[in-house]
């Protein structure tokens, strides 16, 4: 019997030991999911027979996989944040304090988190345990923002079981509007705007292990943000003397959200890596890639994540 695609759940869940599978159930799946798939990268490594040109079977190589996914920005505009931030943040590295989230450089344990990650397809199950991963933000301008998550982890084995069937929650996405998009306190009319992590994930070897890995583990970060401006005169605003100067200036991304709520992303110092001309349908753009630097003598503070609930 064929299996059906759109008949997929995901789930994700946090784990009390690194490395070490969560159980999953309907709990761990109460979030909107799209475009989830789980991908096994185990290579084949091939021996040559004697005599002649046939081959030996082959030997699988370490037993890796990645999932990569879509959450939409859907929040009730409260001071709880929704399961996927909550979920997948810390597998990226993200950690929260009160309602904002930043950076951490150190391995998963009490703040940074690996998760397991199991998807459901119409009666068969993959999983993932180990993950760490990276995520991009898309928000395009009068339309609802997303994530795109990508997780490497250690692929266990598949198994039949009937699909979950979570509670959904019923927050509808967040649109790129109601906002602003600043930097250095000029407004800036963009099109889109993209931010994009910047994780360098890796697996740890070790040969205890049946898969010959523990985990993922992310071991360097540098986070970028592209946007196409409008053009402006160099009296509006300096771009290319700050672009040759490297000049720091704070850059934010704010979506309005449910009731007074905001979503709310900042670099508060965020300089022009490289800025190119762009045509927007006739009219001059500036497409320009910003890098969130260290802020400072202050460790992990390059690029913010704020909830502000609605009050």
């Amino acid at each position: 019997m064929p299996l059906l695609r759109r008949k997929r759940v995901l789930a994700a869940a946090i784990e009390g030991t690194v490395g070490t599978a969560e159980s999953l159930d309907a709990g761990d799946g109460a979030m909107n999911v799209y475009n989830a798939v789980i991908q096994p990268g185990i290579t084949a490594i091939q021996r040559e027979g004697q005599g002649g040109f046939g081959y030996l079977p082959p030997i699988p190589s370490g037993y890796s996989g990645t999932a990569s996914f879509r959450t939409y920005l859907e929040w009730d505009g409260t001071a709880t944040e929704p399961v996927w931030a909550e979920t997948f943040f810390p597998a990226c590295g993200w950690v929260k304090s009160g309602q904002v989230y930043t950076p951490r450089s150190e391995a998963p344990g009490s703040n940074v988190k690996t998760i397991t990650i199991g998807l459901w397809t119409d009666g068969k199950v993959q999983k993932l345990a180990g993950c760490s991963g990276s995520f991009v933000v898309a928000l395009p301008t009068g339309n609802p923002g997303y994530i795109d998550w990508t997780f490497l982890g250690v692929i266990q084995d598949e198994a039949d079981e009937a699909i979950i069937a979570p509670t959904y929650p019923t927050d509808k996405p967040m649109r790129f509007a109601g906002g602003l998009a600043e930097w250095n306190d000029v407004n800036l009319c963009v099109s889109q705007a993209t931010i994009n992590s910047g994780n360098n994930v890796i697996l740890r070897e070790c040969p205890t292990t049946e898969a010959g890995f523990i985990s993922a583990i992310i071991t360097d970060r540098r986070p970028t943000i592209s946007v196409d401006p409008e053009a402006v005169t160099v009296a509006a605003q300096a771009r290319w003397a700050a672009w040759l100067a490297m000049t720091e200036y704070l850059l934010e991304l704010d979506i309005g959200g449910p009731g007074n709520s905001v979503l709310s992303f900042d670099a508060p110092k965020a300089t022009i890596i490289n800025k190119q001309d762009a045509d927007r349908n006739g009219m001059v753009t500036d497409q320009i890639e910003f890098q969130a630097n260290k802020n400072g003598a202050t460790h992990d503070q390059e690029l913010s994540i704020t909830f502000t609930a609605a009050t």
